[in-house]
């Protein structure tokens, strides 16, 4: 009777096991929000050897002595991760990396938005975290870091998949080298030009395939400008001051900073401006968006966005 027990008891053992393997194991979880999982090739062997046009960027990366590389490969039509290979096909990027074309799904990272980076360490060993990256009324659009949506600690390139805005970036990423230097950085375009925005430390290099842009627009309201409730200066150097009352000399409020003109936007007019200045104790202080018009020796600023000047919509300035 032992015997028989224990022979049932075997006979029902791969009776489950062979139901379990026909039902393909455990469900994986669902996750929450949009994802890539659907792009991209299978995960390959960590012991295949890596794509050379890959091997090849690294060197390069390592011999300029940039700490990561960082790719803007295209916006995404309606935001859908689908067309990342198309958008990265007709970019022109396979000629030189093809590597993009068979980077695993797990290494496509898709969050909110259209705008489609690849981030390539230099460091195999590197460690790399991506996260949401959270600015709302809750924290004063200040921003926060949000869920993780990727860990890795082989240095592999990801594609880094968001911003919803042109202004306020939606992902954080942390990058880890194995000497220890760290960058966190969030992907974006420079309002004025349209090239990614890199940090001012560490070094990255940009790989990106830029299409030719027409000539910059004219900065003709550079100079010193007053009006009856203060001035501002526009430097050729792309820095300005602000200040409240009846002259600079008298300054009751001074604020100081950079300018942008916008030239690569959606949302805003081309030619807009974006001021952003600190005042004294060097902490944010004004954050606006302007056109600026210039008629003979009259300018006139009117507000898009951000902070008013003065409590104003619109502000008239003479030279």
């Amino acid at each position: 009777m032992f015997f028989k027990r224990r022979f049932l008891s075997l006979i029902l053992a791969l009776f489950l096991l062979a139901g379990l393997t026909s039902c393909g194991g455990p469900p994986e979880d669902a996750g929450s929000g949009p994802s890539a999982n659907d792009l991209g090739q299978e995960a390959q062997p960590s012991d295949q050897p890596e794509d050379p046009s890959l091997s090849q960027l690294r060197r390069e990366l390592d011999e300029g002595g940039y700490f990561c590389g960082i790719a803007f490969l295209g916006n995404l039509p309606d935001g859908d991760p689908e067309a990342l290979p198309r958008v990265i096909r007709e970019a022109g990027y396979l000629e030189d990396y093809p590597f993009l074309e068979t980077l695993p799904k797990e290494q496509i990272i898709a969050y909110e938005g259209s705008e489609a980076y690849c981030l390539v360490p230099r460091d195999q060993k590197a460690t790399l975290t991506v996260q949401a990256f959270l600015s709302n009324e809750s924290n004063h659009y200040q921003g926060e870091p949000g869920e993780i949506l990727y860990e890795s600690q082989d240095g592999r390139p990801v594609v880094l998949i968001g911003n919803v805005s042109d202004i306020i970036p939606n992902l954080l990423v942390t990058l880890t080298g194995a000497d220890g230097e760290k960058m966190e950085y969030h992907p974006a375009l420079s309002l004025c030009d349209g090239t990614v925005a890199r940090p001012v430390s560490p070094n990255v290099y940009d790989f990106s395939r830029y299409q030719a842009e027409d000539s910059p627009i004219s900065a003709d309201f550079l100079g010193q400008w007053e009006s009856e409730d203060g001035g501002v200066v526009f430097s050729s150097d792309g820095t300005m001051s602000l200040w409240s009352g009846s002259s600079m000399d008298q300054a009751t409020d001074q604020k100081s900073g950079t300018f942008y003109v916008i030239s690569n936007s959606t949302q805003y007019p081309a030619g807009a401006v974006l001021f952003e200045l600190t005042d004294d104790h060097d902490t944010p202080a004004f954050w606006g968006i302007f056109t600026l018009a210039v008629d003979g020796a009259t300018l006139t600023a009117t507000h898009v966005s951000g902070d008013l000047l003065w409590g104003k919509e619109t502000v008239l300035f003479t030279q």
